[in-house]
């Protein structure tokens, strides 16, 4: 049974209003603003619409959730999203495309001919396909409100971020291209061609919008590997020389703090997708309370007692760099290649402030009372750094 949303019909309170809505025709009279919004106002827009499927709503739904090629995922209705800015997507274990109950985004979609006549589509639903905490591709269907028959959507990639407990956006681009080869070379396919409306606002939205014809239509696993060889190999030349002995134990007690970050913090992310994967139905929240703490506490106490042993130079870059490379891997196993730049700062800070927490740990530290502001200053660094994403979304 076809379910549409429930649309909010909202006239325009002057012409200028209508002015900020480019508009673009879909079918017969139909016209339809090619972004989405937060809120029943152009001001909160958001992503721009990149697909547009001509031919009967409930074909086009049926074709995504029961004839695609991807490895889809279905949604139960009680695993939705943790994130503090609301409920967002949840996560499933079935085949097929499935249904995700998210963030409501809004469309301005006219109907007719007439200027007046304009009205505020919520979704008609929502379907993804990858892991909860992982990556994933996500889709905002918007049926047509009348009986033209056409179904914009708006696509994107993103990837669970477990600083804002919430998903990121990584990419519009990516998932057009997915959801477009959903439609390549199928029987019941006339046509798939691109159009360049200029809708570009927006992560790396090119302006290209998909136009799909239908024929009736008008678990990774990480090893760390290459840190105790390391220590083995000094003990082996400690008898060579003392220089060479102290250098290579400092380098493999770097190695094995930096190793100690990147496996703890990848062992976040593929713990709880192991857990989401292993066992069906559990709810998202549970596995947030039980792997968050390991982020916000494990994380920098791990920094703390592994770089006591290092020289306050070299525990700096072993915490930092660590980090980063942990952060590198995580993006890279994810399949994430485009971040939007207020992200790679936050990251970047974070980094700055295990490192300050590791120099402020390290032997040469230690031994000069006048440094012990560095953990200070690295634990405040680090608070501000976990928190602020989270406070930004309330």
């Amino acid at each position: 049974m076809l379910v549409l949303g429930s649309p909010a019909i909202t006239p325009p309170s002057d012409a200028a209003v209508e002015q900020q809505k480019p508009m673009v025709t879909v079918d017969n009279d139909s016209s339809i603003w090619p972004y989405t919004s937060r809120a029943t106002t152009v001001e909160e827009r958001t992503l721009a619409i990149n697909m547009l499927i001509a031919g009967d709503p409930a074909e086009t739904r049926q074709h995504l959730e029961e004839r695609s090629r991807g490895e889809w995922n279905e949604t139960t209705p009680d695993q939705e999203d943790v994130s503090v800015d609301g409920p967002d997507e949840p996560v499933g274990t079935a085949t097929a495309w499935g249904r995700a109950d998210g963030s409501a985004r809004y469309t301005y979609v006219n109907p007719t001919d007439d200027s007046s006549g304009g009205l505020w589509l919520d979704e008609s639903y929502q379907l993804h396909d990858g892991e909860y905490f992982g990556s994933r591709h996500h889709i905002r269907a918007y049926e047509s409100p009348t009986d033209d028959e056409w179904t914009a959507i708006q696509a994107h990639s993103e990837h669970w971020d477990w600083f804002r407990l919430g998903h990121t956006v990584d990419s519009v681009e990516t998932s057009q291209r997915y959801v477009e080869r959903e439609f390549m070379d199928r029987r019941y396919v006339a046509n798939v061609t691109r159009v360049h409306l200029g809708n570009d606002h927006g992560s790396d939205a090119n302006g290209w919008v998909t136009i799909v014809d239908l024929e009736n239509g008008s678990p990774l696993h990480f090893a760390l590997i290459g840190l105790l060889p390391g220590a083995m190999l000094a003990n082996r030349l400690s008898s060579r020389t003392a220089v060479r002995a102290v250098a290579t134990s400092r380098v493999s007690r770097a190695l094995v703090l930096a190793g100690s970050l990147i496996g703890l913090y990848l062992g976040i992310r593929f713990g709880a997708l192991a857990v989401e994967t292993r066992f069906d139905g559990v709810d998202p929240r549970l596995i947030v309370k039980t792997f968050y703490p390991l982020l916000v506490v494990g994380l920098p106490v791990c920094t703390y007692y592994l770089a006591r042993s290092l020289d306050r130079q070299t525990a700096f870059a072993a915490g930092s760099i660590g980090f980063a490379v942990a952060i590198l891997f995580d993006y890279t196993l994810l399949g994430v290649t485009r971040l939007p730049v207020n992200v790679l700062v936050h990251r970047f800070s974070t980094a700055i402030a295990l490192g300050f927490i590791a120099a402020g740990a390290s032997r040469t530290v230690r031994v000069d009372p006048e440094d012990h502001d560095l953990v200070r200053l690295g634990v405040l660094l680090w608070i501000v750094t976990v928190f602020a994403p989270l406070l930004r979304s309330l």
